[in-house]
């Protein structure tokens, strides 16, 4: 039997999703703000159950999956309240407007155990994809410029800007199709012709190797236009996705040497006609969701896969209006430095010339001191303290209440020269939960500091480090174990431990201690 379905939201695009939901038998519930403005609706499918009560939703043991298709700002407050209902997601795009609340979602999804799937409906357009073959195996060459152009008159009075509302799905589909995140971008909006969200954008991308893309996206033009085209080395293909049936051309590029110096190259005035299968994306899509609730597929939009798009649009909308970017949750001194695409949590602070590198992400509640660095791409747990001249390179991850001395010392070359490039030989190095670095300490690269361990100030750690052992010299050598509290362990039998301090005792494991009951 298959999975029962509620539908939150019936307007335009909610009305497309129930039209193709219904005939599959799977659509038990449909909830909406106002059940008179819907009674022609209620008509046609009067077997369904209409509600304005979205908790009779989330208290409906029999529905297992949801479908949100309501406006974009009411997004991650359903998202929210149906994972915690136990119900696996379907939300249409954007899943929110700026990437924090998108990523606590994402997490929010992996801890109930749910599918949380986006509606990013061009992932499932069989010619896109088959665009993505035919790039892969190598048919256009080298890629050079990708342009796309989403045109058309929206609905006014608009519901969100046309950056969230179209051009959100070419930030998600090119770098997509490249493989790649674009290094810089930009951003022109003139003003809007009526209210105050944005109806047209130009965006301009540019990816590693200087490959270039350009989308307009515009809710003003008198036609509408769906065109990609990838223009590369050997050929260009074109997506004109129109009504009633896409199609996809392929123009092959011929290059001659004149003289054997001066490359002529000509383009083929007669395309090919690429074929690809007739299956229409929003049919596709709710298919997949279906089937991932069965447990038969793999999500192919997960929100996960969608946060790099919700980035690039996040920093693309601080570029044309830089005065609706919220209060900060955390503070960051004037003479620090936040490279673009970081993360950093609630209530963390980061003090006086100290500089966060891209990719990395800093958990609530941390301490940054003068002059630290972190990154690139390093993970910092929460409530984490940090003390002066503390450097975090690649390969180094701090777990949740981990203390580092000031100018403790970490490494990621374990045979280290200057003209020698081995970025991809960097080792990993852990700090688990709770664990103490004392000042100056060196830590080589490729080890773990077991949890709640303590590293004495200079110790020069060459090997893993047990939970709660007490580590001091050059190089470290274990001279006892310490509690969770700090304190020096005293043996109280064989391979029995006790805290003074907070009456707390350990066993000895094979992983070092373990508490074997709370502290009094």
């Amino acid at each position: 039997m298959r999975p029962a379905i509620a539908l939150i939201g019936a307007g335009y695009w909610g009305q497309k999703i129930l039209s193709r939901l219904h005939p599959l038998g799977v659509l038990r519930t449909v909830a909406v703000q106002n059940l008179e403005k819907h009674q022609g609706l209620m008509s046609q499918y009067s077997d369904l159950r209409w509600t304005t009560a979205v908790e009779a939703v989330w208290t409906d043991p029999a529905i297992q999956g949801v479908i949100i298709a309501t406006p974009a700002p009411t997004h991650p407050s359903l998202v929210e309240a149906a994972l915690q209902a136990n119900k696996h997601v379907l939300c249409e795009k954007p899943l929110a407007l700026d990437l924090s609340t998108a990523r606590r979602l994402a997490d929010l999804a992996t801890k109930y155990h749910r599918h949380l799937l986006v509606g990013h409906i061009l992932r499932y357009h069989p010619a896109i994809q088959k665009v993505r073959e035919l790039i892969a195996q190598g048919l256009v060459g080298e890629i050079r410029y990708i342009t796309s152009q989403r045109l058309g008159f929206g609905r006014y009075p608009l519901t969100e800007d046309v950056l969230w509302g179209l051009a959100i799905h070419d930030l998600d589909i090119i770098p997509w199709l490249l493989g790649e995140t674009p290094e810089k971008l930009h951003i022109d909006a003139p003003a809007p012709l009526a209210g105050q969200l944005l109806d047209t954008v130009h965006i301009s991308l540019r990816f590693p190797g200087g490959r270039l893309a350009h989308i307009q996206a515009s809710w003003t033009a008198s036609q509408r236009t769906r065109t990609l085209t990838i223009s590369g080395t050997a050929g260009v293909l074109v997506l004109e996705d129109l009504h009633p049936m896409p199609r996809l051309f392929y123009y092959p590029i011929t290059t001659r040497w004149l003289h054997g110096k001066v490359p002529h190259l000509s383009l083929d005035k007669v395309p090919e006609a690429v074929p690809f299968e007739v299956v229409e994306p929003l049919t596709a899509e709710l298919q997949h969701f279906l089937s991932c609730i069965e447990g038969q597929a793999t999500p192919q939009t997960p929100a996960e896969a969608i946060l790099p798009a919700i980035a690039l649009a996040e920093r693309l909308y601080r570029q044309v209006r830089p005065e609706a970017a919220p209060a900060l949750p955390y503070f960051v001194h004037p003479t620090a430095l936040i490279d673009e695409e970081v993360e950093i949590g609630e209530g963390t602070k980061i003090w006086h010339f100290s500089h966060i590198l891209r990719g990395s992400r800093i958990g609530k509640n941390c301490v940054l001191g003068q002059n630290v660095v972190v990154g690139p791409f390093v993970k910092v747990g929460n409530n984490c303290k940090i003390q002066n001249n503390v450097s975090l390179y690649y390969g180094v991850e701090l777990e949740d209440g981990v203390l580092c001395g000031p100018s403790c010392v970490f490494t990621n070359d374990k045979y280290p020269r200057a003209f020698i490039e081995r970025r991809n030989e960097f080792l990993q190095t852990r700090v688990r939960r709770g664990a103490t670095l004392g000042a100056n300490a060196t830590i080589m690269c490729g080890v773990t500091i077991g949890q709640f361990a303590m590293v004495g100030a200079g110790a020069v750690v060459t090997q893993d480090v047990p939970d709660y052992a007490l580590v001091v010299g050059n190089p470290a050598r274990q001279v006892g174990w310490v509690c969770t509290c700090g304190e020096t362990l005293s043996q109280r039998h064989e391979g029995l431990w006790h805290c003074q301090r907070c009456d707390t005792l350990y066993q000895e494991t094979l992983k070092g201690l373990a508490p074997l009951h709370p502290a009094t």
